[in-house]
């Protein structure tokens, strides 16, 4: 008998189920949904074209403040060659000193140096430790005037980043200028640094006006983009809505739409589509249901037929392993699921030895026998997820998954047992006849494609049969040419 108020708990679980499967639905959607992708799609362009804008903003502010940086320590440099002419021509390094030390602390300038025409220094300050370091050339002596007149950016000292430039002082006191007549001789040089503190400051200024800037638009382009796209995904939610119970068997269902837009007119076409489908469920049904039935009955005949048939295209009549021509397929298939996983396939081509004097001696039946006892022996030898193929005339070729090459070699020896005690039993007048057999594996020869390790097998299939057949053979991978072979027991 089943306690009282079973049905009622039940009920109450079903309802609760639907409930918490709606709710579900509910959050899929609003995670999952057109609304939200497309929100999240507008604010990703919006921040990338922000990001874009500010990153070439902040290219080209960088690039001016660095040119402006320049210019304005060559003025500086030119300013300073002016003012010190004479004090460089008498070597007059206190009034040098003076002129060093009013010049270096203010702002920007990071060290003045002035040196006589071969580089000697005569005055020089530093605002940092190491910041002339660099340009000592012997103790502290000499001084670097290299190159001349062209601003560089230099990063050794304590003040970091800076543009150093070396301007000439000559001897008219004006730098370089063209005169009438010989122009003034070059009596000494200024080497000067301006440093990029206050223009970094400036940059990182920028950078943060552009990530507050970025953040600003997501933050408006969410609620903004939310319900702009919610006027649009609206209906589309209706009429996915309305399609789903349709499709559940609620014929009635129906969309109220009073938009003269393209949504509209599909909310229009739905409804319309929705009373020609109901006005003929019932012959649709009748005529499915027969059309189900033919279909069914012609499809069973047709995998029958099909299937018959690509086992005949694929299997070789006379031995009934598969054929060289599905044998390509079975190989990609086969490489790459060893190569996607990193597992070994190791190949094995097989030769029947001396099959041309059995044929000649005995006879083609006497040939076709012997194939089939070899194809015999290989099904009986092989595992199930093994591919045993004829390759072509006496050829074999038999793919071991996830097997090495010593596990293969191992599977070779057995097999060649087999066959001779086969051979002897059922065929002892071909007992001429042996296997020649040559390996290739994927782990030990690494090959590039599936071919690949089919020519190694190949190859080692060759040497074996040069080697005086009725043996095993690998090439080995640490030399060329360099087989290692085993002769049957």
């Amino acid at each position: 008998m089943r306690p009282h108020g079973s049905g009622r708990e039940g009920s109450a679980f079903n309802i609760g189920g639907s409930r918490l499967r709606s709710l579900f639905r509910q959050a899929y959607q609003v995670l999952f949904g057109l609304q939200f992708r497309t929100t999240l799609l507008l604010t990703c362009v919006v921040l990338a074209a922000t990001g874009l804008t500010g990153a070439t903003y902040l290219r080209i502010s960088s690039r001016l403040t660095l040119s402006e940086a320049k210019q304005h320590a060559q003025e500086l440099a030119m300013s300073l060659a002016s003012a010190v002419a004479d004090e460089v021509e008498r070597h007059d390094k206190k009034g040098l000193l003076n002129i060093a030390q009013a010049t270096a602390p203010r702002g920007d300038v990071a060290y003045v140096m002035f040196t006589d025409v071969v580089g000697h220094l005569l005055a020089g300050y530093q605002r940092g430790a190491g910041n002339i370091t660099q340009f000592l050339i012997d103790g502290a002596n000499q001084v670097s005037v290299e190159p001349i007149n062209k601003p560089q950016l230099s990063v050794s000292g304590e003040l970091g980043p800076r543009i150093d430039i070396v301007y000439p002082v000559t001897a008219s006191g004006s730098p370089s200028l063209p005169v009438p007549g010989a122009p003034p001789p070059t009596i000494g040089y200024v080497r000067l640094g301006i440093s990029l503190s206050s223009a970094e400051a400036r940059l990182s200024e920028v950078v943060r006006n552009v990530i507050g800037l970025a953040v600003g638009i997501a933050l408006l382009m969410v609620p903004v983009g939310y319900e702009v796209v919610r006027y649009i995904v609206g209906p589309i939610n209706s009429l996915s809505d309305a399609a789903r119970m349709f499709a559940r068997g609620d014929l009635d269902t129906r969309v109220e739409s009073s938009r003269r837009d393209e949504i509209g007119e599909l909310t229009r076409s739905f409804n319309s589509m929705a009373d020609e489908l109901a006005s003929s469920q019932n012959q649709l049904l009748k005529l499915n249901a027969e059309l189900e039935h033919r279909v069914l009955q012609r499809t069973t005949e047709l995998e029958r037929a099909n299937g018959l048939l690509a086992e005949m295209a694929a299997r070789d009549s006379l031995t009934g392993l598969y054929n060289r021509r599905h044998f390509g397929n079975l190989l990609t298939q086969l490489f790459a699921e060893a190569t996607r996983y990193d597992t070994d396939l190791t190949c094995m081509m097989l030769d029947l030895d001396n099959f041309k004097r059995v044929n000649d001696s005995l006879g083609h039946q006497t040939g076709d026998r012997l194939l089939q006892l070899t194809a015999h022996v290989i099904r009986e030898t092989i595992r199930d997820s093994d591919i045993a193929v004829r390759y072509g005339g006496d050829e074999f070729v038999v793919m071991l998954p996830q097997t090495s090459l010593g596990d293969a070699r191992a599977f070779a020896e057995r097999l060649l047992t087999r066959f001779q005690s086969e051979l002897m039993n059922d065929l002892p007048e071909a007992i001429v006849s042996s296997l020649s057999i040559g390996l290739a594996s994927r782990g030990e020869h690494h090959p590039v494609s599936a071919m690949d390790l089919v020519k190694l097998a190949d190859e080692a299939l060759y040497l074996a049969k040069a080697g005086g057949k009725n043996r095993i053979t690998v090439v080995s991978s640490s030399a060329a040419g360099v087989e290692e072979s085993w002769p049957a027991l």
